[in-house]
């Protein structure tokens, strides 16, 4: 029977169970166990062929809707057993992104932030990337061993894949597979209705180049900067640095020796942020002549990718953007200034926790700090070059 199947990928073969020890096993008990290796042998060389047959599909076939037709309807199954399987065990949505290149913090935005299903969030983040075919969601699946998962889409994803069979299917996209044919693709059919800070087309276009180290990034061109003509501080902080963030403005309200200095929060500027959030945020961290973390407990736990998210109840921008903003930071100390810490001027509260004097020496990109009762003398100090006249 085993020659009637294309011969599977690597992959695959990984999962076969070889019975070296067969000397120590009961007749009775090894021949359950022949049974049980032979009725998985098969399944898994189903799936490699079943792997094959989708390799040309983009997963944006899984949202092509229309209720009159019989593709529409097929379309709708496959994508409606997959969601529901992966939904149907604690994080095996997370497992699944992990396993399908999904980074880390996009991961951790799914679930402290998105609100809808974060399986269907993972395909939409995944089918962003042109290559995303349906069989690296098995091949992701049989990493996971979650042969489960693979029995119940079996079926819907082969209808899916004969759908598909015939020649000229006119949904071609210029991209092609390693071998002649073309992957078919919906994606220009379908709106991205994934938030800004997962939505790859409004986030750093870059992101395609190889991450490689770079002696020296390019210099930038001062012509595309926002023009000012007056200091401007951008606070970012959490929940617990909000009373510092608020004597912040204070402070800077009560200068007579620094013209205009504007204070930015994000929740204070809503109606502009909610229109592009990303882009209101970076176009602000460019613009700032120092953007001022506000270094707390809560800041620090926000900042760690590894640190478990909490869904945040509070509809408050500059504690919903903390950590995306902490990415600019990180991305401006290493690529754009080299390492030299040209940017952030850190702040510690009033009565700061010890653990937070001892884990800010961990981040040298939000160094150099000053405490908040210093907070006068020390940025009229770094204001002092470009905008203090005595």
């Amino acid at each position: 029977m085993a020659e009637n199947y294309l011969s599977p990928h690597p992959i695959y073969l990984e999962y076969l169970k070889d019975y070296d020890n067969a000397d120590t096993i009961s007749i009775d008990t090894l021949a359950l166990e022949e049974a049980v290796q032979n009725e998985r042998e098969r399944e898994i060389l189903e799936l490699s062929s079943l792997s094959k047959k989708v390799c040309f599909l983009h997963t944006s076939i899984l949202y092509y809707r229309n209720a009159k037709s019989k593709l529409g309807a097929t379309c709708h199954e496959a994508w409606r057993t997959l969601i529901k399987k992966i939904g149907g065990t604690p994080n095996t949505w997370r497992e699944l992104g992990y396993s399908l290149g999904i980074s880390q913090d996009d991961l951790d935005y799914i679930m402290s932030t998105v609100r809808e299903d974060p399986a269907d969030t993972v395909l939409k983040v995944f089918m962003q990337n042109e290559n995303a075919t349906l069989d690296k969601i098995l091949d992701a699946l049989v990493k996971m061993k979650r042969f489960d998962i693979l029995k119940s889409i079996d079926d819907p994803f082969s209808i899916l894949s004969q759908s598909f069979c015939k020649e000229d299917s006119g949904y071609h996209s210029g991209s092609k597979t390693s071998g002649t044919r073309e992957i078919i693709s919906f994606t220009k059919n379908l709106t991205n209705d994934l938030p800004p800070a997962l939505n790859k087309s409004m986030v750093i276009k870059e992101s395609k180049r190889p991450d490689k180290p770079t002696l020296r990034p390019p210099i930038k061109t001062v012509d595309t900067k926002i023009e000012k003509d007056h200091p401007i501080l951008f606070l970012t902080f959490t929940e617990d640095g909000w009373a510092t963030a608020v004597n912040i403005k204070q402070y800077v309200e009560n200068w007579t020796d620094v013209p205009a200095v504007s204070v930015i929060t994000l929740n204070e500027r809503r109606d502009e942020v909610y229109q592009n959030p990303e882009k209101f945020i970076r176009e602000y961290f460019e613009k700032a002549d120092f953007i001022v973390p506000i270094i707390t407990t809560g800041y620090l736990n926000e900042i760690r990718s590894h640190a478990p998210r909490v869904q945040n109840t509070i509809d408050n921008l500059d504690f919903k953007y903390a950590s995306f903003i902490y990415k600019l930071i990180i991305n401006h100390y290493i690529h754009a200034s080299g390492c030299l810490n040209e940017k952030v001027r850190s702040v510690l509260p009033q009565n700061a926790e010890v653990n937070v004097l001892t884990d800010i020496r961990m981040y040298p990109d939000l160094t150099p700090w000053t405490y908040e009762e210093n907070f006068d003398e020390t940025f009229k100090v770094f204001l002092n070059k470009e905008y203090l006249t005595f």
